[in-house]
């Protein structure tokens, strides 16, 4: 029976998260405000902004953005846990929320024919994402990784189910939380650098910066002088002050959606302030089937339906024009304020009177337009969002729209259909850039890798190679995603360049050098450059546990065995609930002949990951040599099932039937191991022997003789062929 070999991570791009900064002076000339030139100012936390804006810091307390991340206790708990339990339906899990007196959980698990649990794995609900207004989503930390959980709890309609995207793709609990989304859901983190949700330090809620910019400026010179010298505080930025745009701006770092969102070259996930253009920060590519289909809303599109309407449209002109802090102000929630709150908003543009002398004396439509008329039940109606269930949002499009009514069931909206790949820009200033081909190329690879679809992986590439052909020396990111489409379209030959070329303009980054490695290695290249590529990417960050698991594979390939059990030991340390980091080490101690640790490893990779055919197929083996043909039969059968197209596991559940003499049923399985794979020259070889031992020679002598085609020195082939002359 073949022992599954350990499992190599196949390295993954950032996605357009730069690692350069800004040029200052240009920063100076897009704004004149001081605290947005990099470097020139630090953040000082809520603290310091509440003790001299004590009315407006306490008043921001209530809002949804300060109550946007936060330790899940049970003082704020508002969901149900005496629930039944939730079957996703593709995966056949099962997940419940639990309380107990330790604090609050998510249990995952599976039910035999019987009823009873077969897997049990529990993960707690230490964080929660989203002030509750539509839902509640969970977050687990684990040694400072953090990652979503399963369930979500709808506020809205008072009831669990699963988050947004698990229903489509059951990531159970491994979906990590990295810098782009801590961006938006919360104030900016102390991240470990270049490990994708791990974190030092997370605040709770977002905070007074996000919007105004880093304070330090202000503090210092405002504690030594109250008032500003102009008239205008160039301190710190206040988003009233700005132009139109950069007051947009301000909210469509966080409320706006597109199919891809990109950072620009240069750009960090945590770098856009307050002031500066957005387009200058992030590059983002919409469907034109979104552009067709106007009623196609995200949670997060308010900022750009708004701008879509007549009110909007129509006060461009004005003294005044319409923003979102028209009818939202950024210093007071208003979740529990009513429609009369923004009512007064509309009224205070269109008072009812002049509404009425809109229509004819016995139109129906004066009864809705009267004083205290809701207006946003016709105008702005609740709708549901694509990309969340259970919850309704206001649509920020002001038409006319509605029946009179609050919600409207039948308004659901439906995602961008999956085949609509023409990708377009959304900023228009995007047509005067002699990079937008560039960028378009990228957000091609990040929509092909999103729906695993090779025709926008393709075009992706192809743009890039012609881009990126003039472009020595600059965009790292996009010779990275380059070199990382290439690798995954399967040519490492072609992957190596770009790759190279990224770390040349910036050293040291340690994806990019395991990505290197592996092309290296798929190329079969020197093996000293390679191992020198896995060791200067351990050494910037040496919790890299993804890396340190290729360079055991590494080190396991060229017969060293002992160093490569070291890495496997400390990836797994660094992250204990990373499955693959479990199972090279059992399958490295299996082979080292070390078998009661094997055995723990490879159980705690089946524990992590139920359906883990490789690990669950490497125990059947450990089982078997101990005689425990009961558990041995059991696991390579669940293996099986895990994996039915695995030619690995059909081959070890039919090897095992042989040597328990039930050669028929051995058969079959090793037909279709064959099948999957016809260069299996150990399936062929036993498949000969069970052929034999059903009384079938003349088919055990054409497997024997397929082996020698393919493996002229085979010496068990040549004997079969003897023992059947």
């Amino acid at each position: 029976m073949p022992l599954s070999r350990y499992i190599a991570v196949f390295f993954v791009a950032a996605l357009c998260v730069g690692c350069g900064s800004p040029d200052t002076s240009q920063t100076e000339l897009l704004s004149p405000y001081r605290n947005v030139v990099e470097g020139a100012a630090e953040f000082t936390g809520d603290a310091v902004c509440a003790s001299c804006h004590e009315d407006e810091w306490s008043g921001f307390q209530s809002h949804g953005m300060a109550n946007a991340y936060y330790r899940l206790t049970g003082d704020n708990v508002v969901e149900d846990f005496e629930v039944d339990a939730i079957r996703h339906p593709v995966s056949g899990w099962f997940y419940r929320p639990v309380r107990t007196d330790s604090g609050f959980f998510q249990e995952e698990y599976r039910v035999d024919g019987s009823g009873q649990k077969t897997h049990q794995l529990l993960r707690s609900m230490d964080f929660v994402v989203g002030s509750g207004t539509a839902a509640r989503t969970y977050i687990s930390d684990v040694e400072g990784r953090l990652f979503q959980m399963p369930l979500t709890w709808y506020t809205q309609k008072s009831r669990w189910d699963f988050s947004p995207g698990y229903e489509v793709q059951n990531k159970r609990f491994d979906r990590a939380i990295p810098d782009r989304c801590m961006a938006c859901h919360n104030a900016y983190p102390e991240s470990v650098p270049f490990v994708p949700g791990k974190y030092a330090a997370v605040p709770e809620g977002i905070g007074c910066e996000r919007c105004h910019g880093p304070g330090s400026i202000h503090a210092d010179e405002r504690l030594v002088d109250e008032d500003a010298p102009d008239s205008i505080d160039y301190t710190i930025v206040n988003p009233e002050d700005l132009a139109l745009d950069r007051q947009l701006d301000v909210c469509q770092q966080c409320h706006l959606q597109t199919t891809v969102s990109l950072l620009r070259d240069g750009k960090g996930p945590f770098a856009f302030r307050p002031g500066l253009p957005l387009d200058d920060h992030l590059s983002l590519y919409y469907t034109e089937a979104e552009e067709e289909d106007a009623e196609t809303i995200d949670v997060i599109s308010h900022a750009d339906r708004m701008q879509r309407s007549a009110c909007f449209v129509g006060s461009l002109d004005t003294a005044t024009p319409m923003t979102c802090t028209t009818c939202h102000d950024p210093h007071q929630g208003f979740r529990s304020v009513g429609e009369s709150y923004f009512d007064a908003a509309c009224t205070s543009c269109h008072p009812a009177q002049s509404l009425l002398a809109r229509f004819e004396v016995e139109s129906e439509a004066r009864a809705t337009h009267e004083d205290g008329a809701s207006c946003s039940s016709c105008h702005m109606p609740k709708v549901q969002a694509s990309d969340v269930t259970h919850a309704s949002f206001t649509d920020h499009w002001v038409r006319v729209v509605g029946n009179g009514t609050a919600e409207q069931p039948d308004q659901r909206i439906v995602p961008v259909a999956s085949h609509a790949l023409e990708l377009q820009p959304y900023f228009a200033t995007d047509a005067d850039r002699d990079d937008e081909q560039l960028y378009r190329g990228m957000a091609y690879v990040v929509q092909g890798r999103q729906r695993a679809d090779s025709t926008s992986l393709a075009r992706g590439r192809s743009l890039l190679r012609r881009e990126l052909a003039s472009r020595r020396g600059s965009y790292a990111e996009a010779w990275a995603l380059l070199g990382w489409v290439e690798m995954a379209m399967g040519d490492a030959n072609a992957a190596i360049d770009p790759i190279e070329e990224s770390l040349q303009i910036e050293p040291g980054v340690p994806e990019r050098l395991n990505a290197l490695a592996q092309a290296l290695e798929a190329v079969e290249g020197d093996v000293v450059e390679i191992e020198s590529r896995y060791r200067e990417a351990i050494g910037v960050q040496p919790a890299a546990a993804d890396i340190r698991i290729n360079f055991g594979r590494f080190l396991e390939t060229n017969s060293r065995l002992d160093e490569a059990l070291e890495q496997y030991r400390e990836a797994a340390r660094e992250s204990p609930t990373f499955a693959t980091a479990f199972y090279n080490l059992g399958t490295a101690l299996l082979r080292k002949g070390e078998s009661r640790a094997a055995r723990v490893a490879l159980e705690e990779a089946v524990q992590l990951k139920p359906d883990y055919s490789e690990a669950l197929g490497n125990l059947g083996l450990l089982h078997a040599s101990a005689g425990r043909t009961e558990a041995a039969l059991e696991m390579f059968e669940a293996a099986l099932d895990a994996t039915p197209g695995s030619a690995v596991a059909n081959a070890n559940l039919a090897t095992f039937y042989l040597g328990q003499g039930r050669a028929s049923e051995a058969v079959p399985l090793f037909e279709t191991a064959i099948a999957i794979a016809p260069d299996y020259i150990q399936a062929r070889l036993n498949l000969a022997v069970a052929y034999f031992q059903v009384n079938q020679p003349g088919r055990a002598q054409a497997q024997a003789q397929t082996v020698l085609q393919l493996e002229p020195s085979n010496q068990r082939a040549a004997e079969i062929m003897r023992a059947l002359q």
